[in-house]
């Protein structure tokens, strides 16, 4: 997986090539004997253009801050997010370092971006590419997406242990059947070309019995919420601003193999006025190895 060339903008704490890890390295025969932990939570923030009345971004943004802060991921994934809700999340989380380009290529379109906390990993390398037949091509549209799409990748090194871990985050798209699946699969080829433990965050559009789930556990990978809620129904994760948890659960907190599940669970309480941060529930996993 190339490293991405692209220009990146907004928030840029820290070179990104080897950032994080502001604290001293231990010793790494100490650190051994510790697992490493990370908190991790898929966020579709619901583009911040949309017509959305009293749900529109001005008026919630105050609610996503608090719930990200109650949160406190140490990587976040978000869907959807356009250059400036990103400036905002910047400043919302200093410590952390933002990656990944926008869909139509730099700051354009929305992103599938990722904030990672430089007090606890170090960004070893990190790259974008696209959803479609041909990944490395800029605003390239796939199948029958509707939409170009796009991933965002990380390889992170616990500042704590020395451990790795890579994480994607994506977006699925919404109205390509066969998209969905043949993302799937593009993306399962590129986890397979990964070694150590993974993640894969992300709204992917699809229910937990869908081809694409098909593709992305025979890759090895599996849910963090069925790991700790195995029999829970009520899992809707798209509400339209409605709340409630009714219909199928399509955003995810998938892992690997060596990847212990410590604690998940979608965040579906709304803001302190009674509204929400975003269409989507958002999902929290916490996961060690």
């Amino acid at each position: 997986m190339a490293r991405s060339s692209a220009p990146i903008a907004g928030f840029l704490a820290l070179a990104l090539a080897g950032a994080g890890c502001r604290q001293s390295q231990p010793d790494r025969a100490a650190a051994q004997l510790t697992a490493t932990s990370l908190r991790a939570m898929s966020c579709n923030v619901r583009y911040g253009t949309a017509d959305d009345g009293p749900d529109g971004w001005p008026l919630r943004r105050a609610r996503l801050a608090t719930a990200i802060a109650a949160a406190d991921p140490e990587v976040l994934g978000v869907q959807e997010a356009l250059d400036f809700q990103l400036e905002a999340l910047a400043t919302l989380l200093p410590d952390h370092v933002r990656i990944g380009v926008g869909r139509d290529g730099g700051a354009r379109g929305e992103h599938a971006a990722l904030f990672i906390d430089s007090r606890a990993w170090r960004i070893l390398e990190h790259g974008d590419f696209w959803l479609s037949e041909t990944p490395a091509t800029v605003a390239s549209i796939g199948w029958d997406a509707a939409l170009p799409r796009i991933c965002t990748w990380a390889r992170l090194e616990s500042c704590a242990t020395g451990e790795s871990i890579t994480v994607w985050n994506a977006h699925f798209d919404h109205r390509g059947e066969r998209a969905r699946l043949e993302s799937a699969r593009l993306i399962a080829q590129r986890i397979a070309t990964a070694t150590g433990p993974r993640l894969l965050l992300g709204d992917l559009n699809c229910g937990e019995a869908s081809a694409p789930l098909v593709v992305l556990r025979a890759a090895g990978l599996r849910d963090t919420f069925r790991d700790v809620h195995p029999a829970a129904t009520a899992v809707g994760t798209f509400h339209a601003f409605r709340g409630g948890t009714t219909g199928e659960k399509i955003d995810y907190v998938l892992a690997s193999t060596g990847v212990r599940t410590l604690g998940a669970e979608l965040l579906t309480a709304p803001a302190a006025d009674g509204r929400w941060p975003s269409d989507h529930h958002f999902v929290m996993a916490t996961v060690e190895f």
